[in-house]
């Protein structure tokens, strides 16, 4: 899943949100998340406005287009985090697990799409650090 598959299911998920809590959703780099975003917009998937009055702050939202992106993109993510947990049950190998969903596991965290409980057999590693 590529970063803009994982920026519109966030945003499917959350609804508007700044691009420094969507950094810290997905553990990026705040810079290269808005130079992202920067891309979504002119592809047409994502629209950036102010919110607030007294202290504004710059959110992203998703277009139509961006919507039906985002659903898919969101299905397939809850397709891996189905593969995740069967994997975790049937006691597959940590190493695999982590090579393969390493990069999806804060993603789906942040989306409760799996528990923070159901990873304590791969405690060798600091899901922190990402």
């Amino acid at each position: 899943m590529n970063l803009t598959d994982k920026i519109l299911a966030l945003l499917y998920d959350r609804g508007e949100l700044t691009s420094n809590e969507i950094a810290d959703s997905l553990r990026e780099d705040e810079e290269n998340i808005e130079l992202t975003l920067k891309g979504m917009e002119k592809e047409g998937l994502v629209f950036e406005k102010e919110k607030g009055l007294i202290f504004k702050k710059k959110v992203y939202s998703l277009t139509p287009t961006g919507l039906e992106k985002a659903k898919k993109a969101k299905e397939e993510l809850e397709e891996k985090a189905n593969k995740l947990v069967t994997a975790i049950q049937q006691g597959e190998d940590p190493q695999v697990i982590v090579q393969e969903y390493a990069d999806l596991i804060p993603l789906m965290l942040a989306m409760s799409l799996i528990d923070m409980m159901l990873l304590q057999d791969l405690m060798f590693i600091d899901f922190m650090n990402f």
